[in-house]
């Protein structure tokens, strides 16, 4: 893979492989800038093991990304997800979804700036108490796949200027066939995908879709509130209290999709611990989900479109959350579109691959009681290790 990536960059000095593993050395160790990267470049023979006797600096990082092929590094994503699936790495969090394989289409929004912007900015003027700003920032759209351990993504696309976030995650939808092909049964998203093209689409990539339906004042909402109204709940009991679950097949609403659909709702009951006044208190909270699918209850049961109805958290709780508070994706490490996007899926393979490194090569007794920090502070004192003199001995 390292000898795959390439950039455009015309007589470079660095090969493209060195700028390729001087990022991923940043994330996999954990440091957080182009800047700290260069500080540790910089100390003789520390990382010649891995990156090469070639070092580059953060300018010249910038520079090489602004110029890297972007589909080489997607090509390097698909290579580590299908080896993945193919030797049994990616654990299951629940059989319920067994055998289906699912993943999740989300928005993110990395960082936004009032002074610096480029070509590629989406622009957003918000009210303060000094008058209107205008805002520039960046957002992306991530595929990564949910209830399986790691949460591993597989591809990011960025959203242009003058379009949403459903235009920028049909675009990877039509890179599926080039590098998932069959490896993905169930696509799930948010409210806002809930558009008659966007579902077609899914479907003509041969997948199925769950969509959150949370709009009132759309048809399809409100004919379903009348079904359900005269349709009895099922009633089970769950790990957190009862649930009552409503299947509605055949519902022909939507008549901009051309075809009728199915809907599923879950009343649940959930018993949370929240602080109140320095003080900790158990509330009960009621919390109606439902959902529009593709699939027909011959090909899955009503608990399957629950589990990939909830799973799509997964793309918010062991996706952006842990990336953006220690793997440092908000952070903006140079502002052109082009680094911007190779970062991020620099960042994913390094996520994807740490993450397998750690489950498989460390026994469960060596990884009990230590973090996941821990354990990259600790690949960084193995790449350190390789330096022939101690950075210490040598003056100034």
């Amino acid at each position: 893979m390292v000898h795959h990536v390439r950039d455009s960059r015309p007589r470079s000095q660095i090969p493209a492989a060195n700028i390729f593993l001087s990022v991923f050395g940043l994330f996999a160790v954990r440091l957080s800038s182009l800047n700290e990267m260069e500080q540790q470049l910089k100390i003789p023979r520390r990382w010649d093991a891995f990156v090469g006797k070639r070092k580059p600096s953060a300018d010249t990082i910038g520079y090489s990304l602004e110029h890297f092929d972007l589909e080489r590094l997607r090509d390097n994503l698909s290579v580590v997800a299908h080896q993945a699936k193919r030797k049994k790495a990616l654990k299951r969090l629940s059989p319920t979804l067994s055998p289906y394989w699912v993943a999740a289409l989300d928005g993110h929004e990395l960082w936004f700036s009032e002074s610096r912007c480029c070509d590629q900015c989406l622009i957003r003027d918000i009210g303060t108490t000094e008058g209107i700003v205008r805002q520039y920032y960046h957002r992306v759209v991530v595929l990564q796949m949910v209830d399986v351990s790691p949460a591993l993504i597989l591809d990011i696309e960025p959203i242009l200027p003058g379009e949403d976030e459903v235009a920028a995650a049909t675009r990877i939808l039509k890179r599926l066939p080039q590098r998932y092909p069959r490896f993905l049964d169930i696509i799930t998203v948010d409210a806002l995908y809930l558009r008659a093209p966007f579902v077609q689409a899914v479907e003509d990539m041969r997948l199925d879709v769950v969509v959150v339906l949370k709009q009132e004042n759309r048809e399809l909402y409100q004919d379903v509130e009348g079904l359900l109204k005269l349709t009895p709940p099922t009633k089970i009991t769950g790990l957190h209290g009862p649930i009552q679950r409503w299947d509605i097949e055949g519902v022909t609403s939507w008549t901009h999709l051309g075809k009728s659909v199915r809907v599923v709702r879950s009343l649940e009951k959930v018993t949370e611990r929240v602080r109140v006044a320095r003080q900790w208190k158990e509330e009960t909270i009621q919390r109606d989900w439902r959902w529009m699918t593709s699939l027909t209850a011959t090909r899955a049961s009503t608990e399957v479109i629950a589990r990939c109805g909830h799973a799509r958290w997964d793309i918010e709780n062991r996706g952006f959350n842990e990336l953006s508070q220690h793997w440092a994706m908000d952070h903006c490490f140079h502002h052109e579109p082009n680094t911007i996007l190779a970062i991020l899926l620099i960042l994913a393979l390094a996520f994807s691959l740490t993450t397998f490194f750690f489950d498989r090569n460390l026994k469960p007794q060596v990884r009990e009681g230590h973090t996941r920090l821990f354990l990259a502070h600790c690949l960084a004192e193995d790449l350190i290790r390789s330096a022939a003199i101690s950075f210490w001995s040598v003056p100034p």
